[in-house]
């Protein structure tokens, strides 16, 4: 890469105050550099989409944040206090960094209000105690205002493996969000959803958005272009650009790597 084209995005990359930063950040998988020397900061509050053909590196820097993947080199700052590259999942969730996956996963057996349970109650007791615990007036206010949240109270007391696609992802996205993490990360929230499903979906995200930070791993270019504040574009495990949708469609280098494949 040019120096002085690596320069500049290291300049555009930094952000004053930043929730969550990668400074030289590599991941080897036996010789493939899923991440290649990754200089970012993602701010505060939002909805930022990272964008890329496949291969490109996008969940591979979800999985690292959440401690999925080691890295080889480099750190991960969270909130430039903690560096929380290659620690335990279970530690990072507690420092109020969620993941929702591409596929829902959910207990299709319990219901919408078991499984927020689980959510809310995870990692402060053992399995028995959290299917066995009574739940607390305070307790269930909470599951019932993140369900409203995501227009599935009436669903409280539904099996969930009964519910649409659609349904099941945003009881997972409510699922990630209960115990009021500060960095949601969230990985092509809107596959094999309805057009109204998506449209939906981009709606929460973006209500989420103005209190949390959310971080979206995303192939549908229409999808990102209406719900984005920020948008990062990713090839072969390296940052070519980042900024608002209008400007990085409107980079050559996106065109030919990314957008043209669209077509």
């Amino acid at each position: 890469m040019n120096k002085d084209l690596e320069l500049h995005l290291k300049r555009i990359a930094r952000v004053v105050n930043p929730i969550i930063s990668l400074r030289d950040v590599e991941v080897d998988f036996d010789g493939y550099k899923a991440l290649n020397t990754i200089n970012i900061d993602f701010s505060f509050k939002g909805v930022q989409f990272i964008i890329g053909p496949n291969g490109a590196g996008k969940t591979t820097i979800l999985d690292a944040i959440c401690g999925r993947v080691k890295t080889s080199k480099g750190k991960i700052i969270y909130k430039e206090t903690h560096e929380v590259q290659n620690k335990k999942p279970e530690s990072i969730v507690h420092l109020g960094i969620s993941r929702k996956f591409q596929n829902p996963t959910i207990f299709n057996t319990q219901t919408v209000f078991e499984n927020m349970k689980l959510s809310l109650l995870t990692g402060k007791r053992n399995v028995w105690y959290l299917f066995n615990h009574k739940i607390t007036k305070e307790e269930e206010d909470t599951i019932d205002q993140t369900l409203l949240k995501l227009n599935l109270l009436e669903y409280k007391n539904v099996i969930s493996g009964s519910m649409s696609h659609g349904q099941k992802q945003w009881l997972e996205i409510a699922m990630s969000i209960i115990n009021e993490p500060e960095l949601l990360l969230v990985d092509e929230p809107i596959a094999g959803m309805s057009p109204s499903e998506r449209d939906r979906t981009g709606e929460l995200l973006k209500e989420i958005g103005k209190d949390h930070t959310v971080l979206v791993v995303e192939h549908d270019m229409k999808f990102v272009s209406n719900f984005s504040t920020s948008v990062t574009v990713m090839h072969e495990g390296r940052i070519i650009d980042r900024g608002a949708f209008d400007k990085i469609v409107n980079n050559e280098q996106v065109i030919e790597i990314y957008l043209g494949r669209q077509n």
